[in-house]
């Protein structure tokens, strides 16, 4: 990983060491920087992680419109909670549809993985941890009614929203409901209107997860 020190992060951002410090230690808008004996032999200097630089650039530019601290944290915590949340499992044997989501959903500020078949999903699903499962039910082997009812089964992946598609009408939606998805669109999907539900429901976990620090 990338690493910055202060003098870099100050050649970019027209704050003082002092302010540095203080964004440091008092607000706690990033770490602490790592110690570590200067190249060239000259002392101790410390390394922030890249992305440091960006959020002082964010902090400072917030700050110029007027932004209080207390509005900074806040602006800052809802972005990380948001990041972190905004995870999408995609799983469609059909590589060409399930691509093309993949590709959509990171255009719209997504972390994507795909999986191809109902093995693998239950594999990437329990690593990755994905906030929503984008699922298609009729994959070959195991299908998706089964992925449905392990991942629902299993303590770590019992949380991970489940929105079911399929282009075959054979599976009620009851039969959909009982084995644990939440929603199922019938193929072919309208795309942004999937979306719209992804992110009306990483909304309402932000806000969920606001309401809790409160």
């Amino acid at each position: 990983m990338t690493k910055v020190t202060a003098a870099d992060i100050l050649k970019d951002v027209p704050i003082t060491r002092k302010t540095l410090w203080l964004w440091q230690k008092k607000y706690h808008f990033f770490p602490d920087p790592e110690k570590k004996v200067h190249p060239g032999g000259k002392g101790i200097v410390g390394y922030y992680p890249s992305w440091v630089k960006e959020r002082c650039e964010k902090i400072y530019a917030l700050q110029k419109k007027g932004y209080t601290v207390a509005m900074i944290k806040e602006i800052l915590q809802k972005e990380a909670v948001e990041k972190s949340s905004k995870k999408v499992l995609i799983v469609d044997d059909e590589k060409k549809f399930a691509n093309l989501l993949q590709k959509f959903f990171k255009k719209n500020g997504y972390i994507v993985e795909v999986a191809y078949d109902g093995l693998e999903a239950g594999l990437k699903a329990a690593d990755f941890l994905p906030s929503i499962l984008l699922l298609d039910i009729a994959l070959p082997g195991l299908n998706g009614i089964d992925v449905c009812k392990k991942l629902k089964a299993n303590q770590k992946t019992k949380n991970i929203h489940i929105f079911a598609m399929s282009g075959n009408l054979s599976y009620s939606e009851n039969l959909l409901l009982e084995a644990g998805t939440e929603k199922f669109f019938k193929k072919p999907v309208d795309i942004a209107h999937i979306l719209k539900e992804c992110d009306e429901l990483i909304d309402k976990q932000v806000t969920m997860g606001d309401s809790l620090d409160s």
